[in-house]
């Protein structure tokens, strides 16, 4: 069986279509090409890594990133550390997401955390 090289880094991001979630965002599309330079050209020199084989591969591997996104996950921060860590593959499962501080908190969110922390303080106030 003959064996086919793997898709260029650039055929992947010139061929696979970013699904609508994603295509719009900039940081995602950012590091989306960082991932893909690093898991095609890395591989070349590294007996570690794998390519994607295929384009449907990459295809594939963007659909899990998008499902992920849609659940709330912080893809970028994913991505990013699983390149890092020089991982072959995106791992959800490893990386859990940033912890947003408070001060990004909205309005209504502080609010609702004063309320809370004032029936705690206020034992005998009435809600």
């Amino acid at each position: 069986m003959k064996k086919t090289n793997p898709p260029s880094a650039e055929d992947i991001l010139d061929k696979i279509e970013i699904p609508e979630e994603l295509a719009g965002n900039n940081d995602f599309l950012a590091v989306w090409t960082e991932w893909v330079h690093y898991k095609q050209n890395e591989a070349e020199h590294n007996d570690r890594l794998k390519p994607w084989n295929t384009l449907n591969a990459a295809s594939r591997m963007l659909s899990e990133i998008r499902n992920r996104y849609k659940e709330g996950r912080d893809i970028c921060h994913v991505i990013n550390q699983s390149m890092l860590n020089q991982w072959i593959g995106i791992r959800f499962d490893l990386i859990e997401d940033r912890v947003t501080p408070l001060k990004s908190k909205t309005r209504d969110q502080v609010s609702a955390l004063d309320l809370e922390w004032s029936k705690l303080n206020n034992p005998n106030q009435l809600n």
